[in-house]
């Protein structure tokens, strides 16, 4: 049986058997790095700490971030850059640009849900044989706009990869389509029109 959720009808449809769980945070300009710290294990009230891992991660490879976000990189570091407890509109996260510094700075693999055209993100720089453990995290956009953590079953269909993943990987990093092709052929199977052209804001 389908698990049952108020939020479940902001859920893209083809994940609807999927889902395990739905965890709805706080919104204040940080629902979305709120989110993001549930996924990671760190617990809601540690979206400060995501922040400025984020920007250790942007500012430690600027120039080489530089390369991948040619538009938008002073917006991106901005968006980050805020460390109060309400956060005004300039501050709010950035998909996909900030998922892509998640999947880097933590070495997880991320899914950003949506009913626009959900992604999957693998670490750039990285590839799976660098890691112990293959993290699956995600993330899912509704109403608001705003993010919530979404847990999905390991058999799960995973989203179209991200252009920005495939246009600026380190050869090293191309194991992560490897491992995971079956999985993203369901996804395909399932929802075969999807594209990476979107930039999403979320509070």
């Amino acid at each position: 049986s389908c698990y049952i959720h108020p939020l479940m009808d902001q859920i893209p449809l083809v994940f609807h058997p999927y889902v395990s769980h739905i965890q709805n945070v706080e919104g204040n300009g940080h629902g979305g790095f709120r989110a993001l710290s549930v996924c990671l294990g760190y617990g809601k009230d540690q979206w400060l700490y995501v922040r400025k891992q984020l920007v250790y991660e942007l500012e430690s490879a600027f120039n080489v971030y530089a390369t991948v976000f040619t538009d938008g990189i002073y917006e991106l570091w901005n968006s980050l850059y805020f460390f109060r407890p309400s956060a005004p509109t300039q501050h709010w996260i950035l998909i996909p640009k900030t998922v892509i510094l998640i999947a880097n700075r933590f070495g997880v693999v991320l899914t950003s849900l949506t009913n626009h055209g959900s992604l999957t993100f693998f670490p750039l720089w990285k590839g799976p044989k660098e890691f112990l453990d293959h993290r699956i995290i995600t993330i899912s956009l509704i109403r608001g706009p705003h993010y919530v953590m979404v847990q999905l079953k390991e058999d799960c269909p995973m989203p179209t990869i991200s252009a920005l993943w495939i246009l600026h990987r380190a050869p090293c990093a191309a194991g992560w389509k490897t491992m995971f092709t079956s999985r993203l052929q369901i996804y395909r199977q399932l929802k075969p029109c999807n594209r990476d052209f979107i930039t999403i804001e979320d509070c």
